[in-house]
């Protein structure tokens, strides 16, 4: 095929590193094959015959079909044995993400999993960057790179220490549920700065027209662990997830409370770079996920 493009044996051979015998030898042995003269010469160059045009255009055919044949398979085989790299912020990467995960792996075994679990924004700027296939977020941020859209709905819940006195009124029933006006006296204990459970609580306090500035935070912490432990040592109260007490080991000396405010919801999002094309083994989970019925089963 490149003789015909080139129409120069020389240059063939010198782009293939064989020599220019070698290359007419080949030819030779395709004119004896068919029985007709496939190349003629016309002053300094090759000219195809007609005979030499039709298996020129047959070639191309067939090359087209094995780089076709190689790519399907290669589509099959990275579906099957691809990579995949997870990112998600706290609460999906800590409390949701583990039990999807173990089911996808019973589907697709031979798909390595890689996942990093770190605040809202990290999550979104390594998925901008490319580094993170998929990642999992607590909070949405427009970003030209990333494309994603609505996952779960998130409930907000109150959590105090079981000694205080919002949780010896919730055990009597005489209160189920606590209005955010109520608690601007307590001391807080926040997420840090970068979390989007973080920034869920600030919107819901603003909601109520109360700045996180104007309250007594006795800690910012870096893991919601870290703030289930000092809400738990009487450091102060929080605002987390529900996903985080919903397995709450129940010796835990922490209550939890419903916030009795319609805008105590907020939004988990799936999110990935914005591109053309995606590895099959990303594709696989993203349409996974999406077909889940009830992530709340795991």
């Amino acid at each position: 095929m490149r003789v015909v493009e080139t129409q120069n044996l020389s240059r063939t051979a010198e782009e293939f590193e064989l020599s220019q015998p070698a290359i007419t030898k080949q030819i030779q042995a395709l004119e004896d094959m068919y029985g007709v003269l496939l190349l003629e010469r016309s002053g300094r160059k090759l000219k195809t015959t007609e005979a030499g045009e039709v298996l020129y255009e047959c070639a191309r055919e067939i090359i087209k079909v094995i780089e076709r044949t190689d790519k399907a398979m290669e589509e099959v085989a990275e579906s099957r044995k691809g990579s995949l790299y997870l990112g998600a912020s706290t609460i999906p990467g800590q409390y949701i993400l583990p039990y999807i995960i173990k089911n996808f792996k019973d589907k697709m075994p031979y798909i390595s999993i890689s996942m990093d679990i770190a605040d809202t924004e990290r999550i979104v700027n390594r998925v901008a960057d490319r580094e993170i296939d998929i990642g999992i977020v607590g909070g949405w941020t427009n970003n030209r790179k990333i494309d994603g859209y609505q996952w779960l709905e998130d409930e907000l819940v109150l959590i105090v220490p079981d000694s205080h006195k919002l949780a010896v009124s919730q055990k009597s029933d005489v209160k189920a549920k606590v209005k955010i006006a109520e608690l601007v006296h307590e001391k807080w204990i926040f997420r840090e700065k970068g979390s989007g459970t973080r920034r869920a609580a600030e919107e819901l306090l603003l909601s109520n027209g109360i700045k996180k500035d104007n309250l007594n935070v006795f800690l910012e912490a870096g893991s919601t662990e870290a703030v289930l432990a000092a809400v738990e040592t009487g450091m102060g109260i929080a605002i987390v997830s529900s996903w985080a007490i919903s397995r709450l080991d129940t010796h835990r000396k922490i209550r939890s409370l419903t916030i009795d405010d319609e805008n105590a919801r907020r939004i988990l999002y799936i999110i990935y770079p914005k591109q053309k094309t995606r590895r099959k083994s990303v594709d696989a989970f993203l349409e996974y996920i999406k077909k889940l019925d009830d992530v709340n089963k795991f």
